[in-house]
């Protein structure tokens, strides 16, 4: 307590002039004399206000102290729970070794067989990855696992992230439990797996290669010198000096039966070769009715009449035939570059074979985009300068791409055109005759006709232009006129079997009263001609002759 007076008294001595000064102040103020009460009460003031500060600022300063103390407690606990996370961590690995990665200038630390298994990890002709896995597991946490190999047997690796610090694992796997794993492994294969040592001959063998060949232990394929292809010990000694994978395909007796096999024998350590051979007797067959179906295909195609070229989805062309080289004039060497649509068109275009265009750039555009977008068959004419009338016919191909079918129409065209011609001829021709004329096809269909044959029958223009069967033409005169028997006529002439029969029917009576004259003959194509007469006039002006004749007599 005695130290507490004597710190007041000491910040208090420079504070009693002041206080001296304001207590004469305050008497001068109220008329009296300095009493020694005054400076008494002046001095208490002074020293309690004194001890207040004091008080606070100490308690200011222990509760800082006391912040302090909790707050590095927590980082204490923090570490401690960490650090025994970490090592709870490392135990529980159960493997042979174990780093911990510093970042920076800071040593590993190695426990149990790390450092040893660590240098012979870097001594391994895979330590470049290895090394690149590592540094990506400090930098960014990614972990990883992976297996190297050693002389004595593999080294497993496995590198995680723990309490924030980067660790690999290392566990060391002995050779003989390796090789059994693998032996077991390549046992439960499938189909054949064996091993030739450096002088070509069998090392060893799984049960599918001794139970293909047909040998009972390995020992009896060894003493005789077991090979699945005659050719194998060239294609083994082939790898070996290539020291690169051979691969071949041969066909093999099993069971009495021809089974197709694919080698492949890949040069391993210690001059040896592993050989496996996987049965590919279906896929072969598939392929070979595939590739005769393909054959026949372009055979096929190639023998077509009509030209024939086939574009894939790029727009090159696969396939053509003889003809559609033939047609355009197209050299087949240039043919088989596979051009593209494109470019067949451009030489086309300087070779004057396709129509002319205003401005080729658009056209060829707009043409190929409506040919590659197809989703049903389409079709166009090109008259080309040359005097050639080409139709084109375009359908998608199920493969993707599409087919162009090409045909010389201008025969045909020539053909339909003089066709039409005569059969404008044949018709003005018979419009002059004053009977009334129908051919019919053998099919009974209208073929032909005059105009006096329409009118005859009140039938217009517009029902006979669809050629209808005779059948239709009856009902429709039956349904005018009325029911009489001239076209039951009509259709024992057009179904009769002996032309002979076929002649002068002579006069017959029509529904509405008027005196129709029918003929029928057959012409040498098959088709029937019926002739129509009306001699409704004539009958009657026979009719007042002979009256006039009796009046007479």
């Amino acid at each position: 307590m005695h130290w507490l007076i004597s710190l007041v008294q000491l910040i208090a001595a420079p504070l009693m002039p002041v206080v001296e000064t304001l207590i004469s102040a305050l008497a001068a103020s109220e008329h009296r004399t300095v009493s020694a009460s005054d400076c008494t009460v002046a001095a208490f003031a002074v020293s309690t206000g004194l001890i207040g500060l004091l008080c606070i600022l100490s308690t200011c300063w222990i509760h800082a102290q006391l912040r302090k103390f909790r707050h590095r407690a927590r980082l204490d606990s923090a570490a401690g729970n960490a650090a025994l996370y970490f090592r709870e961590a490392l135990l529980e690995s159960a493997a042979q070794g174990v780093i911990v990665l510093r970042n920076g200038n800071q040593e590993r630390e190695y426990y149990g067989e790390g450092k040893a298994l660590y240098e012979a990890c870097m001594a391994s002709a895979q330590s470049g990855k290895l090394i690149r896995a590592i540094d990506t597991l400090a930098e960014e946490g990614t972990p990883f696992t992976a297996s190297l190999g050693a002389d004595d047997g593999d080294l497993a690796l496995r590198g995680a992230p723990v309490a924030g610090r980067a660790v690999l694992y290392l566990q060391k796997q002995s050779a003989t439990a390796n090789a059994e794993r693998c032996r077991e492994i390549l046992e439960a294969l499938p189909f054949p797996v064996w091993l030739r040592n450096a002088k070509s001959s069998i090392a060893w063998a799984n049960t599918s290669f001794l139970a293909t060949l047909g040998f009972a232990t390995i020992e009896d394929a060894v003493a005789a010198d077991a090979v699945l292809d005659w050719s194998e010990r060239d294609l083994s000694a082939k790898a070996l000096s290539s020291c690169k994978p051979v691969e071949a395909r041969t066909s093999v007796i099993v069971n009495g039966e021809a089974r197709v096999f694919s080698l492949g024998l890949v040069p391993v350590s210690a001059g040896s070769v592993a050989c496996f051979a996987t049965e590919i007797t279906q896929g072969a067959r598939i392929e070979s009715k595939l590739q005769l179906a393909c054959d026949a295909q372009e055979d096929m195609v190639e023998k077509l009449p009509l030209a024939v070229a086939v574009f894939d989805r790029d727009q090159k062309l696969t396939t053509y035939n003889r003809a559609y080289a033939d047609l355009w004039k197209l050299p087949r060497p240039w043919l088989d570059t596979s051009p593209s649509y494109g470019d067949i068109l451009e030489r086309l275009r300087d070779e004057r074979k396709i129509p002319e265009q205003r401005n080729f750039a658009e056209w060829k555009q707009s043409h190929i985009q409506s040919v590659a977008k197809l989703d049903q068959k389409w079709q166009e004419t090109w008259h080309i300068p040359n005097g050639k009338s080409i139709r084109m016919m375009a359908q998608a191909h199920l493969q993707g791409g599409f087919f162009l079918k090409f045909t010389d129409i201008t025969e045909h065209l020539r053909l339909e055109s003089s066709l039409s011609l005569l059969t404008q001829v044949q018709k003005a021709t018979l419009d002059t005759l004053d009977s009334g004329i129908a051919i019919f096809g053998t099919d009974g269909r209208l073929v032909l006709h005059n105009a006096l044959f329409a009118n005859m029958w009140r039938l217009s223009e517009s029902e006979l232009v669809a050629q209808p069967h005779f059948a239709e033409i009856a009902n429709l005169c039956t349904a005018r006129i009325g029911r009489d028997g001239i076209w039951g006529m009509v259709s024992c002439a057009v179904n009769s079997a002996a032309p002979e029969s076929l002649g002068e029917w002579g006069k017959t009576k029509r529904a509405d009263g008027r005196v129709i004259s029918l003929s029928l003959s057959r012409l040498p194509n098959g088709a029937t001609v019926v002739t129509f007469t009306d001699l409704t006039d004539l009958e009657r002006f026979d009719s007042l002759e002979n009256d006039k004749s009796h009046a007479v007599a």
